[in-house]
């Protein structure tokens, strides 16, 4: 009976092995795959209302803006901590003031989407840093009462929010875009 143990285990393995090495071994093609059924397309967001689209691009842009114009602020005029914290507030405060509702009057009377090209991203986006240099020009004066390095601050923040504010509004039309009026 022992042996018969051993030749039962031998042939379980050797059916194993076939089972599994055999069908590679076949001469016969293996069967095609299964064709692939076409994914459903994924249903588009609604879209925002316009009120909210600018809400959302102004904490998307006014977060990426205030921690380079907080970066600049510390670089130019070396401010501790307590001050930088200071400007940080009342930089987010009043510019947030200023740049929702420039995207509710842009989203209203700017052209629509359909006609939007790189002109007049240009012209929105250096419009809004016209506006807001002078706020950034009067922030950090009011903060040091140095009016050069004041006017550096602004022209630096200027050419970098200016990148930051175009970026941010390409990407709000590629992944939210604003409907047609």
């Amino acid at each position: 009976m022992a042996g018969s143990g051993s030749l039962a285990a031998g042939t379980l393995a050797a059916a194993l092995m076939l089972g599994t090495v055999g069908p590679a071994l076949a001469t016969e093609p293996p069967a095609a795959p299964p064709t692939a059924v076409p994914a459903t397309p994924t249903a588009e967001p609604d879209p925002l209302s316009t009120w909210e689209r600018a809400a959302y691009k102004t904490l998307t842009f006014q977060t990426a803006a205030n921690l380079a114009d907080m970066a600049l602020f510390g670089a130019i005029f070396e401010a501790g901590a307590g001050t930088s914290a200071i400007f940080l507030v009342a930089n987010t405060a009043t510019a947030a003031m200023l740049y929702y509702p420039y995207e509710l009057a842009w989203d209203r009377f700017g052209p629509p989407p359909s006609e939007t090209t790189a002109d007049t991203l240009a012209t929105k986006a250096v419009g809004y840093q016209v506006l807001t240099g002078a706020r950034n020009l009067a922030l950090s004066y009011a903060f040091t009462g140095s009016l050069l390095p004041s006017a550096g601050f602004a022209a630096a923040a200027f050419a970098i929010d200016t990148a930051i504010y175009a970026t941010n509004d390409v990407a709000w039309d590629i992944f939210r875009p604003r409907p047609e009026r």
